[in-house]
């Protein structure tokens, strides 16, 4: 039996995979900001960190952050799109949608999220502990310290530099050590929504181009 031609065009199949992936980027975004908020952060970290890694300072990262995050999942989308296009990967139903949307999430965790996660997430989160306030920052009681050990430092200005420095590299030293405890639920978490984002991007994608298939019947 040969395959069937196209059910859906082309430009309704892309339309479909903005629109996915714009409901999968709220999908994600919403995941990444609970999870932010149970290892202790602001739950709008992972917008800010996102505005960082593009060269944004800490006062204007958000709204760059959030953006890039849109601009990534809507390109996610319009590659899913013009996937679907493809004979062999049309969808008729949402149990292939489905799978390949979750497909989709998958890919994009390993080649967009995971190398991000492994170079320069790390250091940018210190940058964020380093600089947000301590009232935007519900860090873990290690992290706590930080504003003890801050008002310590203020008492201490006049002792001279090398006391100074002292505080800092054990700052520095506690960032770092909260970092790497923070990193395996953040890629865990980040792994979650990835697959998320990916069952929303099907889900919503489905009813579209199913729509555009019976039209084209009549």
């Amino acid at each position: 039996m040969t395959m069937k031609s196209i059910l859906y065009p082309k430009k309704v199949s892309l339309g479909a995979g903005i629109v996915g992936g714009i409901v999968g980027g709220i999908v994600m975004y919403a995941i990444m900001a609970i999870l932010m908020t149970q290892i202790g952060m602001n739950a709008n970290c992972f917008a800010i960190i996102m505005g960082l890694i593009t060269g944004q300072s800490y006062e204007n990262a958000l709204g760059p952050g959030i953006v890039a995050h849109f601009l990534t999942s809507i390109a996610i989308g319009v590659a899913f799109g013009a996937i679907i296009n493809i004979k062999k990967f049309q969808i008729q139903g949402f149990g292939k949608a489905l799978g390949l949307g979750i497909t989709t999430g998958v890919i994009a965790y390993v080649v967009i999220f995971v190398p991000i996660a492994m170079t320069v997430l790390p250091p940018h989160m210190m940058d964020l502990m380093a600089m947000m306030p301590m009232g935007d920052m519900g860090m873990s009681d290690h992290m706590n310290d930080k504003s003890t050990m801050s008002e310590n430092m203020k008492e201490t200005q006049m002792q001279g530099e090398s006391t100074m420095d002292e505080k800092m590299e054990e700052m520095d030293k506690m960032m770092m050590e909260e970092t790497q405890n923070m990193l395996p639920s953040i890629m865990i978490g980040s792994f979650v929504s990835h697959v998320a984002f990916g069952a929303a991007l099907g889900l919503v994608v489905t009813p579209i181009v199913r729509r555009a298939s019976i039209k084209s019947r009549i």
